[in-house]
Parts: C-alpha cells; sequence; structure tokens
C-alpha cells in the first residue's frame, strides 16, 4: 500500500494536469468557467475525500498493529504473574523449611553447647584434684612447689 506522502504527490501532480487541461478548455471557449470552478470544486472535495479515507486506512492498520502488541503484551504479564505466583509459593515454602531448619540448629547448638560446659566443669574439678595431688606429692617427696604463670609452669 503506498504512503500517504506518495498518494499527496501522486494527488497534486494529476491536479495541475487537470487544472492545466480545464485553463485550456477555458481559454479556448469549449468550457464555460462557472462549469470550470464546479469541476476544480468537485475534483477537491474528491481529493480530499481520498485523502480522508487512506488516512483512516493508514490508522486503522496503526490501530490493529498495536492492538495485536498490546494483546501479546498482556499474554506475557498473565505469564510472568502465574511465574511470580509459583515463586512466591516457592519462597514461602523455602522460608518455612529454612525457620524450621534454623530451630532444629538451635536446638543441636544448645545441646553441643550444654555438653562442652559440663565437659568443661568436669574438666575442671578433675584438674583441681590432679592439682591437689601433684601438692600432696610434692609435699611428701620435699620436692619444692612450682609457680603457674599465664604462659605456663617455672
Amino acid at each position: 500500500m503506498p504512503t500517504l506522502r506518495r498518494l499527496a504527490m501522486l494527488g497534486a501532480a494529476a491536479g495541475t494536469v487537470v487544472l492545466a487541461a480545464l485553463a485550456a478548455l477555458v481559454l479556448m471557449g469549449a468550457l464555460p468557467v462557472a462549469d470550470a470552478l464546479s469541476l476544480v470544486l468537485s475534483g477537491a472535495c474528491l481529493a480530499a475525500l481520498a485523502l480522508v479515507l487512506f488516512s483512516v486506512r493508514r490508522l486503522d492498520g496503526k490501530t490493529q498493529r498495536i492492538d495485536t502488541r498490546v494483546k501479546k503484551l498482556e499474554t506475557n504479564l498473565a505469564r510472568v504473574t502465574d511465574t511470580l505466583g509459583t515463586v512466591s509459593a516457592e519462597l514461602a515454602e523455602a522460608s518455612r523449611l529454612l525457620a524450621e531448619g534454623a530451630a532444629r540448629r538451635d536446638d543441636d547448638l544448645r545441646a553441643v553447647l550444654a555438653a562442652l560446659g559440663e565437659d568443661r566443669v568436669n574438666a575442671m574439678f578433675l584438674r583441681n584434684e590432679v592439682e591437689a595431688e601433684i601438692k600432696e606429692i610434692r609435699r611428701i617427696t620435699g620436692a619444692p612447689p612450682r609457680v603457674r604463670t599465664d604462659v605456663g609452669e617455672r
């Protein structure tokens, strides 16, 4: 389909040829001036109607392309919305599982820390008993007592 600009140029060229022919007929006396003016006016009206018709057809084509594009985008948006719903459900499930796992890890960590605390307390009691025994042995044997420092014994 020709563009509106090409049709306007073609119409202007044809209109110029028709006006020249009508002017020649009027100058030769074959056509009265009133009839020539009525022909020019009716031709201008027909040209304007043709221009409006092609403009409407062109706008209708653009409207159809836009409508098709909008429908395609709506379809894609519906698909994305469905996917987001699925992702949201999966995230909710993962969040729930992570919360359960965190609670389980907290319980396990508390149990480990409690066990470590008990072991440390037991180790401290055993160390105190061993040190008391070492002091008693040194006292009995007459060995000089060792002094504890932060680095070690002297």
